[in-house]
């Protein structure tokens, strides 16, 4: 019973972002949201990010995400090597009952 609980919870959470944004067709768009960014003075990698953001808001969120994951791992990573490197054992806690 609580599997079959949990299975509907999660449908209901898939199903919420999309009766979301149907229940807000014919609003208007918040200024914050219209607002572009001017592509003028931009080269390289801050001109690509600024082309994702104007073009597509969710593409531009999905891969600032993704970018943001992948930059922790690196940090985590290099921070487990140098502690390793300068002697300190690094491993999971073991919790003994």
């Amino acid at each position: 019973m609580k599997r079959l609980c949990v299975i509907i919870f999660n449908f209901f959470l898939m199903a919420l972002p999309g009766t979301l944004l149907w229940a807000s067709e014919g609003l208007d768009i918040p200024q914050e949201l219209g607002n572009k960014v001017s592509l003028a003075n931009l080269s390289g990698i801050n001109y690509f990010f600024a082309h994702w953001y104007n073009d597509n808001l969710w593409a531009y969120a999905g891969m600032v995400t993704l970018l943001m994951g992948l930059l922790g791992l690196a940090i985590a990573l290099v921070t487990d090597v140098i502690l390793k490197m300068i002697g300190m054992e690094i491993h999971k806690i073991e919790h003994h009952e």
